[in-house]
């Protein structure tokens, strides 16, 4: 009977461990990959930039992990089209909270900075044959219906 115990408490907790953190760690492994490549298409270079603007708002106070999870996280949300067919990971990961938590003056400059971002991504997703697109689908948008 102790035997039982012995092997059943550490698999609860492994699965308890797993369903509440290990979930985020998969989804963030999986997701991240696709998200940059979505948000940062001219490559490294691009995304040095925005990290670099970003630790200038914030001064430095963060590192550049924390910056990045930040912004594909919020971007990402605004790019993302959730009514078309996303990868259960994406979704996972945009729906989890930011790993830190930009004060008042940090988020206004940090949306003043990165407004018109996502528009660009959004016109280049729109002539390839991904998962984004631009224009929001409702309900019953797509659908003719009588009252």
């Amino acid at each position: 009977m102790t035997t039982i115990f012995l092997i059943l408490i550490p698999l609860a907790a492994a699965g308890f461990w797993l369903w509440k953190k290990g979930i985020f760690i998969l989804a963030e492994h999986y997701a991240v990959g696709d998200l940059e490549s979505i948000l940062f298409s001219n490559g490294a270079k691009q995304k040095e930039t925005i990290i670099s603007s970003m630790k200038e708002i914030t001064k430095e106070k963060y590192t550049n992990e924390e910056l990045l999870d930040y912004f594909l996280k919020i971007k990402g949300l605004q790019v993302i089209n959730f009514y078309d067919p996303v990868s259960f990971w994406t979704r996972k990961y945009l729906m989890s909270p930011t790993k830190l938590k930009l004060n008042y003056f940090e988020q206004v400059k940090f949306y003043e900075t990165f407004l018109n971002y996502p528009a660009l991504v959004k016109a280049k997703r729109n002539n390839s044959n991904g998962y984004m697109n631009s224009s929001p689908k409702g309900l019953f948008i797509n659908k003719k219906q009588l009252a």
